[in-house]
């Protein structure tokens, strides 16, 4: 029985709203809520890192989709650098889902299944948008093992 409350548990989800106050990159951000500061990073997309083509376009996108607006923030968890891993919400936009539509973010299938996020990618890149004008993108979790 505690096992399966420990469990319930572990799948409930934390919302947090406030305001994003330093965008770090394009799918990581500083969100400042009842004076709390809370490093988040978008579940399900990873942009492109320092370095990569499309880097500060992606960082710029976040920082328009966030700008000025009151951010709603829902997880479940946080990633190995303890980071809440975030569906992120502007203006009843889903900011993650927008990220991967106008192609500046990949969907992360690794640590995601989301369909909608499946299915923004491919309609990405079908119509070369973003990012994947460049026939050559290298998706960031390759680049960093280089």
């Amino acid at each position: 029985m505690i096992a399966l409350f420990v469990f319930f548990l572990s799948l409930q989800s934390t919302t947090l709203s406030g305001k994003a106050v330093k965008i770090i990159d394009g799918d990581t951000f500083d969100l400042l809520s009842n004076g709390n500061l809370y490093r988040v990073r978008l579940n399900g997309i990873d942009c492109p890192e320092r370095g990569q083509a499309y880097y500060r376009e992606a960082k710029a996108a976040l920082g328009k989709f966030c700008n000025n607006r009151t951010i709603t923030v829902t997880y479940r968890s946080k990633d190995r650098n303890g980071r809440l891993l975030g569906d992120v919400y502007a203006a009843n936009q889903y900011i993650n889902l927008l990220l991967v539509q106008q192609g500046y973010a990949w969907h992360f299938k690794k640590y995601s299944t989301d369909v909608r996020l499946a299915k923004a990618e491919t309609e990405a890149r079908a119509v070369k948008k973003g990012l994947w004008a460049d026939g050559n993108a290298i998706a960031p979790w390759v680049w960093r093992k280089k």
